[in-house]
């Protein structure tokens, strides 16, 4: 018998350990492969059978026009992300605060900047938004941001201006209206100013400085400002825009004549308010036209837009909540601004128009907490 060792022609070219030397690659991609899958698995089974992280904004909402026309709203917000993968960002343990900005036109989120990610949260709170910057308050010091991408621009003694002068506090930070200048006071309690649009703090006009006179003080941080809600927010009625009718010359009772009521609310509603405009006291929204109501039916809060001349509903939004408005501002465009908690304690920014309603929700993320 031929006992020569018998040997196999490689077929193509191919040598005979070739399948060899492939299983021995192959091995280190599937202990690698295998572990990924796994955590892809537990990543999977987190994000679909948790509710959503929960999202507290602070109660104020700062609007304005931005570089490229936009209108803008920017608010800062508390979230704790715990169990959800975001988590995992980088040097976050699962709290952070915030800052974001919404489109006002179509309700797309912009940008969302943490601005820290100590815990206990420390206090946040938007100031004013316009050209290129967007100024946040937190109790240790004031924050810009660039209004287009959301970028960390300048903070505390970063602040061209105010340097080493800062004052780690919130309360020591304001935007004044009337001048349209973020105010401030620093160490030597003098009163600065910057004017939105602008990142340079200067020694406030002198009118700016007397209207702040004692009102910039340093406080301790408000470990509630979370859960605070605005003040007189809705009312049953609502006063429009126009003179003040006359009283009856026999009874001296002033008419209703320039009241406005939610009649168009939903038959089933318990209750049904108008929302106010706060700088005004008027029904937000009518200088342009139009009125929003809140509806409480007892399992959702019902927001609707109302023509003012035909008093019918334009457009309807319905949340399913406990709770209902927590604060409320209005552009100068004209759109009704609101933030409202949903039933996963998520924060909704709520824009109304004359012919639309829409929620965004504040802090909503994506796969892996993008």
């Amino acid at each position: 018998m031929d006992r020569t060792k018998q040997t196999r022609s490689p077929a193509d070219g191919e040598h005979p350990h070739g399948d060899r030397k492939r299983r021995r690659w192959l091995m280190p991609a599937v202990w690698v492969m295998v572990p990924l899958l796994a955590i892809a698995g537990v990543v999977t089974l987190v994000e679909t059978t948790t509710s959503p992280a929960g999202t507290r904004p602070s109660n104020a909402i700062a609007t304005g026009e931005i570089v490229g026309g936009r209108h803008v709203a920017v608010l800062a917000y508390e979230t704790d992300t715990f169990p959800h993968v975001d988590l995992f960002r980088i040097g976050s343990i699962g709290y952070s605060v915030q800052a974001i900005a919404f489109d006002l036109e179509t309700g797309e989120r912009l940008w969302d900047t943490m601005l820290s990610n100590d815990f206990p949260s420390i206090g946040a709170e938007a100031l004013a938004v316009g050209g290129g910057y967007a100024y946040v308050r937190m109790d240790d010091g004031l924050v810009i941001l660039d209004a287009v991408t959301g970028g960390v621009v300048a903070r505390d003694e970063q602040v061209p201006g105010l340097e080493d002068d800062y004052v780690a506090s919130r309360t020591s930070y304001a935007y004044d209206e009337p001048s349209r200048q973020v105010v401030l006071r620093d160490r030597d309690d003098a009163v600065l100013a910057i004017p939105v649009g602008s990142v340079t703090a200067k020694p406030a006009p002198a009118e700016v400085s007397l209207r702040w006179e004692g009102e910039l003080t340093a406080s301790e941080p408000d470990r509630f400002l979370y859960s605070q809600t605005m003040e007189d927010a809705t009312n049953y009625k609502a006063r429009l825009p126009g003179p003040e009718p006359e009283p009856d010359p026999l009874t001296g009772i002033v008419p209703d004549t320039n009241m406005l009521h939610a009649s168009w609310a939903p038959d089933d509603a318990w209750t049904a308010n108008i929302v106010l405009d706060p700088s005004t006291g008027y029904a937000a929204g009518s200088d342009q036209g139009f009125a929003v109501s809140e509806a409480h039916d007892g399992g959702r809060y019902t927001y609707q837009v109302a023509d003012l001349e035909t008093r019918t509903a334009q457009a309807r939004l319905d949340v399913p909540s406990g709770a209902g408005i927590d604060t409320v501002t209005v552009d100068a465009a004209g759109y009704v601004v609101m933030t409202v908690p949903n039933a996963d304690q998520q924060g909704l920014l709520v824009i109304a128009t004359a012919d639309s309603i829409r929620a965004s929700v504040i802090g909503e993320r994506g796969w892996l907490g993008w």
